[in-house]
């Protein structure tokens, strides 16, 4: 990550623009305290919190449609199904390789 100033970016706007075009991270700073940042534009839905919630809240809704579709049974226990699930993993982490 490249820093600059904002002199810098008034000077050299084009050059900077294409940097952060390909690919490149740009902090300015003013007066020595960084105020802003460039970042490439396939960087801005990593960091884009809006983005990221809208990808949340669809992800909640897929899930939600598919448990409308195919309910789990009622005496269904989520809690004891992860234990179930972890003890197996352990069981499997801690069982040594078979030998050939």
């Amino acid at each position: 990550m490249r820093t600059v100033t904002a002199l810098d970016v008034r000077r050299r706007f084009g050059q900077i623009i294409d940097d952060a075009a390909a690919g490149e991270r740009i902090v300015i700073e003013r007066a020595g305290q960084p105020v802003a940042a460039l970042v490439p534009l396939a960087d801005l839905a990593v960091l884009d919190p809006d983005g990221r919630r809208a990808a949340k809240l669809g992800a909640l809704d897929d899930i939600r449609r598919l448990a409308a579709r195919r309910p789990f049974p009622k005496d269904f226990d989520p809690e004891e199904s992860v234990r179930a699930q972890r003890r197996l993993r352990s069981a499997a982490i801690a069982r040594p390789p078979a030998s050939r």
